[in-house]
This record gives C-alpha cells, sequence and structure tokens, in this order.
C-alpha cells in the first residue's frame, strides 16, 4: 500500500500540473486573440480612412471639372492672382500691423520728421494708398501718418 500511495501523489500532482498549464496556456491564447483583434480593428480603422481621404479626392476633382465645364476656372485664376499680388503691395483700405513691437508713426514719409506716436503689435493700421520713400501712408487709432514699409506686414 505504502508503494501505490507514492505513486497516486505523483499521478496526482502532475495532473494538478498538466491543468494548470493547459489552463494557462489557453489564457495565453485568449490574450492573444484579444491583441490580434485590436490589430484588425485598427487595420480596419485605417483603410476607412484612406477610402474617405481617396474619396475627398474624388469629389474635390469633380468640383474642379464641373467649374472648368461652367467657365469658373478663369474667375478662380484672376482672384487667386489678385491675392498674391496684394500680398506683395497693399491695396487702399488694407489692413497692416506692425511686425515689431513698437513702430513709430511719422507726420511725413521720412525719418527726420517727428513722431506722431507709437504704435504696438496690437494697433491696427489702414493703408490709405498712398506710398512715398518707402513709406505706406496710414490711419490707425493713435493718429494718421506714416510707417516705414519694411516695419510692417500686410494682413
Amino acid at each position: 500500500m505504502s508503494v501505490k500511495n507514492p505513486l497516486l501523489s505523483m499521478l496526482a500532482k502532475s495532473a494538478i500540473l498538466l491543468m494548470v498549464s493547459t489552463a494557462m496556456f489557453g489564457w495565453s491564447i485568449n490574450a492573444n486573440a484579444g491583441f490580434l483583434d485590436s490589430i484588425y480593428e485598427a487595420q480596419s480603422t485605417i483603410s476607412s480612412i484612406g477610402r474617405t481621404a481617396d474619396s475627398i479626392r474624388g469629389s474635390k476633382q469633380s468640383v474642379s471639372d464641373l467649374s472648368e465645364d461652367m467657365g469658373f476656372t478663369d474667375l478662380v485664376n484672376q482672384n487667386n492672382q489678385s491675392n498674391q499680388t496684394n500680398k506683395e503691395k497693399p491695396i487702399s483700405g488694407s489692413i497692416l500691423s506692425g511686425k515689431l513691437q513698437s513702430t513709430k508713426l511719422y507726420s511725413q514719409a521720412n525719418k527726420s520728421s517727428s513722431p506722431i506716436a507709437i504704435l504696438s503689435q496690437q494697433d491696427i493700421m489702414i493703408y490709405m494708398g498712398n506710398e512715398q520713400n518707402g513709406y505706406y501712408h496710414v490711419e490707425s487709432d493713435k493718429g494718421e501718418g506714416w510707417v516705414s514699409k519694411p516695419l510692417v506686414s500686410i494682413q
């Protein structure tokens, strides 16, 4: 009898070990399956985004083709060229702002004239349509005068 008990004990331990390892292996498979499902969902989402981008490109091309068929492309091209020109040189009524923390507003179109005011970057200037000696004629909340062209930008 004593010979069988150690054998049964060993078999019982082996059976328990087999059950534990099977359970752990099963959990491992389930964990990997969940991870693989997450990867698949991510791939599906990325694919969906790609299809949406393709659809948007197709719609944009369709609108462009329709505009061309209706003769609107000439107007769009003229407007784009006008906007590029306006960025290089302001037109009367354009909004300007100072590039520096402070910009001097002169009474005349030269540095030797007396400054009327000091404008901050937050001060808005309206271009009045005149340009002389590298200065723009502007109107601001702090007065009317001249600012140096390189020190302002067109909004």
